[in-house]
Order: C-alpha cells, then sequence, then structure tokens
C-alpha cells in the first residue's frame, strides 16, 4: 500500500503510523520526493485501509495488488534505470546480456570467459563462488 503522509506530519504521529503497521505485520519504506514523502508498506494480512487513512498525519492511502509493490509502477514516475558505471546501465532501452559461469572453477576458466564475453560484447560478467 501506498501511504501518502501530510507535510507537516509530527514525529510523534509517524511513530503511531508506524507502530500500526507492525500490529498488521507490514513492513514500511520511507519515500521521499520532491512532492512529498510517503511510506510503501508491504505485507500480506487483510486489513481495513481506512483504519490508517483516517490517522493524523496521513494524507492519502493506497492499495496495490501488484506482485511486486516496491517497483510498481502505480507511484513511481519514472522507469528504474540501474548504472553500473563504465556506461552500462540496466532497464528500460538499455538492455544488457549477463553471462558466465554457474560455478568458477579455476583463474584460467575466469581469464577464457572474460575474454570470451568481452569479445561478443558482453559487459555483466556473473559467476558462482
Amino acid at each position: 500500500m501506498i501511504i501518502q503522509l501530510e507535510k507537516n506530519i509530527n514525529d510523534i504521529q509517524l511513530d503511531q503510523l508506524n507502530e500500526k503497521l507492525q500490529r498488521i505485520e507490514y513492513k514500511g519504506n520511507r519515500v521521499q520526493t520532491q512532492f512529498s514523502d510517503y511510506i510503501i508498506a508491504v505485507g500480506k494480512k487483510e486489513f481495513d485501509i481506512r483504519s490508517i487513512g483516517k490517522m493524523d498525519g496521513v494524507r492519502d492511502i493506497h492499495k496495490v495488488s501488484d506482485a511486486y509493490k516496491l517497483v510498481s509502477k502505480k507511484w513511481k514516475v519514472n522507469d528504474t534505470i540501474i548504472d553500473l558505471g563504465d556506461g552500462v546501465k540496466i532497464g528500460t532501452d538499455h538492455f544488457q546480456m549477463m553471462a558466465g559461469p554457474c560455478s568458477i572453477e579455476s583463474e584460467e576458466q575466469i581469464e577464457s570467459t572474460v575474454k570470451h564475453l568481452v569479445e561478443n560484447g558482453v559487459k555483466i560478467m556473473r559467476g558462482g563462488v
């Protein structure tokens, strides 16, 4: 669920909100944007969202039914782009291939794997250790 906080929420109200989330077995993650502050709360227990929506310091509340609530497009404006450095980005319009062995067995294996990946334009290597 997405809880939009009032701009003037005080510490006591925030503590009460966090205590309520703990009681209903939800984990809250605070998100601050240039426009407003939110708590993105994740949990599975059913409850009446009005019990939170009517609390002091809460401006609005929305239930998110998406499977991946923290990355849901229902509350996020921009696409997620992960910048790995050196011009390597993962996300919308930034397709990347990741390759490597399931298990790293020797230094020679990794050196030959890296050489092969570089020759084929793969910029992200993975390997189990």
